[in-house]
């Protein structure tokens, strides 16, 4: 049984942030304790409160005594004590004899007495806490309740008064706590900082950053990781540059020795293809000559004078058998023109494939530059005649009656971006030679270059919306301060729709989008590394927005302002 593809596929790794963590796990902590602490602090509160109050009514009860003996001294009899100011959460109290009548009671106690029969100690009645006690005069009992309201109102509010500090210190808790880790994590932060600037074109290794002893670890890590990514960028670049620039010369040597054999090799065809002269013939002895190459006697007719070893008649000023130039070429002949022609075929094949490894090797050299990213500037310059250099180099004037660069400046004079003004010829070089090279030989390569605020640009950003992810990046990247003003260059061939696979894979070295046209899969990637060191976005698009076909290549150059 195949496995399932979630057993395939390995999950997300979802995304956290350590100090988040590291506040929510204190806080959970401190909040667990601190309710811990409430929980505690309420017990021991209540359990305070309740002995104090308990301590009142005993001491209530003892004040009491001196009421008994003025009962005794007025008789018995049913009395109620009359008093001001009676609330609901007063004490009450009642006096009664060993059977539990009631002698004498305050206003707020009921008639019947509080515990029946009398019996000393504390009790817990439904609207009273009852303290029961006897009398200093026998078979007499005095009875002190408090109404339990009050007892909890007092309960409730100690608690309050000793929970609300903890409760309120929860906030302050949590702010410092935020603070703290925030402080403890800046040296992360900046060691993130510093490793995010870290690059195809920066490789430095991190400074020091006065770091803790756990993330000192880690910088020290990525340090070597750094140099050992760097040697080895290093080394594959200079292996790159090396052999290109090494290369170079002899290749041109090459090429040179081979084109020259070419024309040594047409000047030996010319020269057998020619006839030849009537006084170079008479310096040749007859003998030396081939059979075919002798007239009939009697026969030769020539405008030269002929001198021959016998008689006879001919029209010519001379007589006898004359010599005259060969009419038909001998097999060996004709096995030596074929012979030149054979090897004039193979040096024109040579000849194309070492212009081609010419081609290649340049290009290696520019790529190798290119992702070294040293040398590049950031200088003011003009981008209207450097586009301009570029297409009357790769679109040579002698094609000025049917010119394949068709340039759409619209009414931009001068158009003034800041970067490197050789390393966006090169970039420029190989975007239209790339186009040029990649569209049919007679269709015209559209080449427009226009403002994005402008109306120009305006219309090629709306004509780009529909593209997906073309037209939304545009549409950001003009939300952008300094791409509010930039400069779109835009670069349309005619050539078949690619596949979405094929490009997006199109930058890469090496990769091809399946045209048959002669190339090195390199420019593209050139472009495409030169443009992401001079922060230039560059897009494709393939079909062209709009069309049913063609290829489309987008540069935005941030204009400078200044």
């Amino acid at each position: 049984m195949p496995p399932s593809s979630a057993a395939a596929t390995p999950a997300a790794v979802r995304q956290w942030r350590l100090s988040t963590r590291l506040v929510r796990g204190v806080i959970g902590v401190v909040i667990g304790c601190l309710a811990i602490v409430v929980l505690l602090t309420g017990a021991f509160t209540k359990f305070e409160i309740t002995e104090r109050l308990d301590d009142s009514l005993q001491e209530v009860a003892e004040r009491l005594q001196f009421a008994v003996l003025v009962l005794n001294q007025q008789g018995s009899g049913h009395d109620v004590a009359h008093l001001s100011n009676i609330m609901p959460t007063s004490l009450a109290y009642q006096i009664t004899d060993a059977q539990g009548h009631v002698l004498l009671r305050s206003s707020n106690a009921p008639e019947g007495g509080f515990v029946t029969p009398p019996q000393a100690g504390f009790f817990m009645q439904h609207r009273f806490r009852v303290y029961v006690t006897p009398a200093a005069q026998p078979d007499r009992f005095i009875m002190v309740g408090e109404p339990r309201v009050h007892r909890a109102q007092a309960t409730h509010h100690a608690i309050l008064i000793a929970v609300l500090p903890i409760l309120g210190a929860i906030p302050c808790i949590w702010l410092l706590v935020v603070w703290i880790v925030r402080r403890s994590l800046r040296p992360l932060v900046r060691l993130q900082g510093e490793i995010r600037e870290r690059g195809g074109g920066n490789l430095n290794p991190v400074p020091q950053l006065d770091l803790p002893v756990e993330l000192s670890t880690i910088q020290a890590a990525v340090n070597l990781l750094l140099e050992r990514l760097h040697k080895a960028l290093a080394a594959e670049r200079a292996f790159a540059g090396n052999a290109a620039h090494e290369l170079r010369n002899p290749i041109a040597a090459l090429l040179a020795q081979a084109q020259m054999l070419r024309g040594q090799l047409a000047r030996q065809a010319n020269a057998a293809t020619l006839p030849v002269p009537a006084n170079t013939m008479a310096k040749i002895a007859p003998a030396t000559l081939p059979a075919d190459a002798l007239s009939p006697a009697g026969t030769g007719t020539g405008t030269g004078t002929g001198t021959g070893t016998g008689t006879g008649t001919g029209t010519g000023t001379g007589t006898g058998t004359g010599v005259m130039p060969q009419t038909a070429l001998s097999a060996s002949e004709k096995a030596e023109q074929t012979a030149v022609e054979d090897a004039t075929y193979r040096l024109d094949a040579m000849i194309s494939q070492i212009q081609r490894l010419s081609r290649i090797v340049e290009k290696l050299l520019q790529l190798s530059r290119a992702v070294a990213g040293t040398g590049f500037r950031r200088d003011k310059f003009d981008l209207l005649p450097v586009l301009h250099v570029m297409a009357d180099e790769l679109d040579r004037p002698q094609n000025s009656n049917n010119p394949r660069l068709m340039l759409e400046t619209g009414c931009c004079t001068h158009l003034s971006v800041r970067g490197d003004m050789d390393a966006t010829g090169i970039l420029l070089r190989n975007v239209l030679e790339n186009a040029l090279r990649h569209s049919p030989p007679d269709s015209p390569v559209r080449v427009s270059l226009a403002l994005a605020d402008s109306p120009m640009g305006k219309d090629i950003i709306s004509r780009t919306q529909a593209q997906g992810a073309t037209g939304s990046s545009l549409a950001a990247l003009r939300q952008q301060p300094e791409m509010a003003n930039a400069v779109i260059l835009t670069v349309e061939n005619a050539s078949p729709a690619l596949p979405d696979a094929t490009l997006s894979k199109l930058t890469d070295p090496f990769v091809r989008g399946g045209s048959q046209a002669e190339g090195s899969g390199l420019g593209l990637a050139i472009a495409r590394t030169i443009a992401r060191h001079m922060n230039v976005p560059m897009q494709l698009a393939s079909p062209i927005p709009g069309q049913k076909d063609g290829f489309m290549v987008q540069l935005i150059f941030p204009q400078d302002a200044a």
